[in-house]
């Protein structure tokens, strides 16, 4: 017994160190193993846990104390560096800690290359947060917002560039209108005309478009602009805007880099210009969005760029036509007072068809004849031109009025004109009473009117087919002997016919000019004959209206 209880009492082996280490000799004992790590504490499961990953929006639960007790899987992508346990913090939940830090219900900002939303709600003594990523619908509206914007941008660039059919202005609105939307800078090239160009620009430092002119052989050395306007190359085409630095016509302003479109603007079969668009360094280059606004632009452009030509080239045209078919001044006469007034239509390519002459002769006296064309236009003209012509050659052969008639019907016949004329032709001559002896042919033309010297108006009807329309024309002649002071008047129906009045439809008619004529007792031949035409364009109240011609042959008044 006493045995056993020593060998009891003897120290442990982990315990040799504290009684002096292990007798000598005796074998050291192996080292105890270190203690497991106590497992993890799992938090409790409940219920709900698994339902929140069914939620399509971000779900973030916090405590009293703002500690994130559950997240879902959407909240972790939204907000990668959250940790369950952990109190919400700026870096790790940015818009949503500063919400909760602020005490609201609801923030919308932005968060690591997101448009977040959410919302702050209580439930069961804590606070969850609800988060949804509206990036996908931002980018939707702010789409929506940019193609707004685009199409608002080409309806007010159509509208300014077809709000006038100058082809100078046109192209003034163009490049004007392109700045700064499409680019920092925007010229214009227009096709060549002989061996020179000229461009159109509008940009940094310009308050209002510059213009300037191109030799042929300038263009030519920059292909990308030359190609535009040949139509070779019918695409924008982008490069560096240096490129464009021997054409002359980028600014400097915009410093080095930068990047430059060149566009050709449609026109009808050729390209009306080329456009050049140039964005300096510190602006985004040219996307593919950006370019087709700009070919739509260009679309727009071309078209209102054409049209302007056309028209300005048109009216070009009806100038030159209108300025050689204007009556000439009238001569000096001897015996004879002369007056005239003529007001041309101003509507567009409507060359006027009145006309008259009036040719002293060598032997005292002269010839006159006024009439009327058929129709408007450059055909028209053509038609007034020639029956001018012929009745100046007839002149030559030919003194007899309605023997004049016969001839030029004939010659408008055997040239197989479809158009016809009215006219009225004669002569007037000094008769022994100081007064005039006037003959007077007519061709379907309106009766000239004679002022008496006591204020009566006596119309002279002479009536007549129309000139060039039937090949066997009756033609009448009447001589008429106009005292001292006394005239006859011939007017076109531009004055008969104008409409107007306080009603605005009613023609001016041959009775109310019956009447203002006889107003016109003792005034000399001019004077009477701005009257007249003055009282008619009263009458239009500045309504369009047809061409008025009038004429006017008095006597010299006795006092002269």
């Amino acid at each position: 017994m006493t045995e056993h209880t020593e060998r009891t009492a003897q120290p442990a082996p982990g315990d040799l160190r504290e009684a002096g280490g292990p007798a000598r000799g005796a074998r050291r004992p192996a080292p105890a193993a270190p203690p497991a790590p106590a497992a993890p504490q799992q938090a409790p499961a409940h219920p709900e846990e698994g339902l929140l990953d069914l939620v399509d929006q971000a779900v973030v639960v916090c405590d009293a104390d703002g500690v994130v007790l559950r997240t879902n899987a959407p909240a972790g992508r939204l907000f990668p560096r959250l940790r369950v346990g952990e109190v919400l913090g700026a870096p790790a939940a940015g818009p949503l800690a500063a919400a909760a830090g602020d005490g609201s219900d609801a923030f919308d900002a932005d968060f690591l290359g997101r448009r977040l939303s959410g919302r702050r709600t209580a439930w069961d003594g804590r606070t969850v947060w609800l988060v949804r990523d509206d990036s996908a619908v931002r980018e939707r509206e702010d789409a929506l917002l940019a193609e707004r914007s685009r199409s608002a941008f080409l309806a007010q660039a159509g509208k300014q560039l077809g709000a006038s059919l100058h082809h100078g202005r046109t192209v003034r609105t163009l490049v004007r209108t392109a700045v700064p939307v499409l680019a920092d800078s925007a010229v214009v090239v227009l096709p060549l005309r002989g061996n020179r160009t000229t461009w159109h620009r509008f940009g940094p430092h310009t308050p209002e478009p510059v213009a300037g002119r191109i030799a042929a052989a300038v263009l030519e050395g920059v292909p990308r602009v030359a190609d535009a306007l040949s139509g070779l190359e019918p695409e924008p085409t982008a490069c560096p805007w240096q490129e464009l630095e021997d054409l002359g016509v980028v600014p400097q302003q915009l410093g080095e880099g930068g990047e430059a479109l060149v566009i050709p603007l449609p026109g009808n079969g050729v390209p009306a210009g080329a456009l050049v668009l140039a964005r300096g360094p510190d602006r985004e280059g040219f996307t593919a969005v950006d370019t087709e606004l700009v070919r739509q632009f260009a679309s727009r452009a071309g078209i209102a760029l054409a049209a302007s030509a056309f028209y300005t080239q048109q009216s070009h045209t009806a100038s030159v036509l209108q300025s050689g078919l204007e009556p000439a001044a009238l001569p000096a006469a001897d015996g004879v007072r002369l007056g005239a007034a003529y007001r041309p239509a101003r509507e567009a390519l409507r060359i006027g068809g009145d006309f008259y002459q009036v040719d002293p002769r060598p032997g005292g006296g002269l010839d006159f004849f006024f009439g009327d064309v058929c129709g408007k236009g450059v055909e028209a003209a053509v038609l007034t031109g020639r029956v001018r012509q012929s009745l100046r050659t007839l002149a030559l052969v030919e003194i007899r009025p309605v023997r004049v008639l016969h001839l030029l019907n004939q010659a408008l016949l055997d040239a197989g004109e479809a158009r016809f004329t009215t006219l009225v032709t004669g002569s007037a001559r000094s008769a022994a009473d100081g007064g005039l002896d006037v003959v007077l042919a007519g061709g379907g033309h309106l009766p000239p009117l004679v002022l008496r010297d006591d204020g009566r108006v006596e119309p002279v009807q002479i009536g007549g087919t129309l000139v060039g329309a039937l090949p066997d024309p009756i033609f009448d002649q009447a001589e008429i002997h106009l005292a001292p002071g006394e005239l006859v008047l011939l007017y076109s129906d531009g004055v008969t016919e104008a409409r107007g009045g306080p009603a605005g439809y009613e023609m001016y008619g041959e009775r109310r000019l019956v009447r203002d004529l006889g107003t016109c007792r003792g005034m000399p031949a001019g004077a009477v004959a701005q009257r007249v035409e003055l009282l008619a364009t009263e009458w239009l109240g500045g309504r369009p209206h047809d061409d008025i011609a009038v004429l006017v042959l008095q006597a010299p008044a006795r006092t002269d």
